[in-house]
């Protein structure tokens, strides 16, 4: 995949920049000692990020590979434009368990079946619904009709197209770019401006450090310079896990969604089971008022409480902040987090501020049911996301019930 220019509306981040503060954030996260970084110190960053592209065709993310060697222990997404807000998006950990590769290889001879009288111009990988991944064919029919098919890159499912309104979440393409309103970009292009000058006030041979991609230990001398007094907090609870035993069992795990549309689902399930409430995805899936193909309403809070016998008092937020999350972590609950057309848990947050000017930055802990696997065991995602990186459409809080 060749680099493609970005719109001068989208305000394109020059790629020095953009390597610096995916130095800064990876050095940052070990310092702040976000669970789930500890191997991060003694790895390194790659040099060549993978391109992830919105649907409407324009470069969208930049993910740096961080490794140990030939081991790789998490990735650091980067935005490729001024216009998405915060210079990094995400520290996601562990290794990834899709090949953008392997997607178009197994999908290209179906589209070329299916298509038999259109040509391919090209395949991306997207963003079709942030943060989920898919394979983007372009294709032209002899009249020079456009048309794009997407894939989900790790089902293979097609993925059809359908606005990010919130009412609904599970799985549908739209463009990260087009949703942002005037008012919004402004918002963001000022949000990363103030980050950048973090950067920026950094001495020219500290930021000529941060270029060299060094281990990212040898990174986080630079990164006390820029960040300070750090807050970390991850609910506490126990993983002991056997798969091969019926009868085992956990408090809180990552569990993939198994289904395309069941991100509400599953992640109906990893809450209930911190709660030590077992169900299986398809057991959950009508309480929630889920309908195939379609995914759940948003909002869901009278299927957690049912699911409970109303053990659980569970709350629909449609207004949700930051200070209500953290609150509701350090009450020791989880909750789901939701975004335009996807659902998620959250397990922790972490506050941070600058050295100078004030400037904070806030993330939270996501156990994400995406990319979707039958075997909610080999899918999924965990990592630590910028606040400010998407608009959060709802929030379901939960809370044992007092006698």
């Amino acid at each position: 995949m060749s680099p493609k220019k970005q719109p001068a509306e989208y305000g394109p981040i020059p790629r020095d920049q953009i390597v610096q503060h995916v130095a800064l954030a990876a050095a940052q996260g070990v310092v702040a000692e976000f669970p789930g970084l500890e191997a991060w110190q003694r790895g390194a960053i790659r040099r060549r990020p993978l391109e992830i592209y919105d649907i409407n065709g324009d470069l969208l993310f930049l993910d740096y590979t961080v490794a140990r060697g030939a081991e790789v222990v998490g990735t650091v997404r980067a935005a490729a434009s001024k216009v998405l807000g915060p210079p990094v998006f995400a520290h996601e950990i562990g290794p990834r368990r899709w090949s953008y590769q392997a997607a178009v290889e197994k999908l290209a001879p179906k589209v070329q079946q299916e298509h038999p009288d259109w040509k391919l111009l090209n395949t991306k990988l997207v963003c079709y619904s942030y943060p989920k991944l898919g394979v983007m064919f372009s294709i032209a029919d002899q009249k020079k009709k456009l048309r794009r098919l997407i894939f989900d890159v790790a089902g293979l499912n097609p993925v059809p197209e359908g606005p990010p309104d919130g009412k609904m979440e599970g799985a549908y393409a739209w463009s990260f770019y087009d949703s942002l309103a005037g008012d919004e970009r402004e918002r963001r292009i000022k949000h990363y401006e103030e980050i950048d000058q973090l950067r920026a006030h950094l001495p020219e041979e500290k930021q000529l450090v941060l270029m060299e991609l060094p281990t990212v230990a040898k990174l986080t001398d630079v990164a006390v310079l820029v960040w300070a007094g750090t807050v970390t907090k991850q609910l506490q609870f126990c993983t002991h896990y056997n798969y091969n035993e019926a009868r085992s069992h956990h408090c809180f795990s990552l569990h993939a969604q198994q289904k395309s549309d069941y991100c509400a689902v599953a992640t109906c399930q990893m809450v209930l089971d911190y709660y030590r409430y077992y169900y299986t995805q398809d057991q959950i899936a009508p309480s929630l008022g889920y309908s195939s193909g379609g995914g759940c309403p948003a909002d869901q809070s009278a299927g957690y409480e049912s699911l409970t016998c109303n053990h659980l008092d569970a709350t629909y937020d449609t207004s949700p902040t930051w200070e209500e999350a953290r609150d509701q972590i350090n009450a020791l609950h989880p909750f789901k987090s939701a975004i335009p057309g996807h659902a998620r848990a959250c397990a922790g947050y972490s506050y941070y501020y600058s050295l100078w000017g004030g400037i904070s930055q806030k993330k939270v802990y996501i156990y994400d049911p995406s990319p979707w696997n039958a075997d909610y065991k080999l899918g999924g995602a965990v990592y630590w996301e910028d606040w400010s990186a998407v608009t959060r459409t709802n929030h379901v809080y939960t809370r044992i019930k007092c006698p």
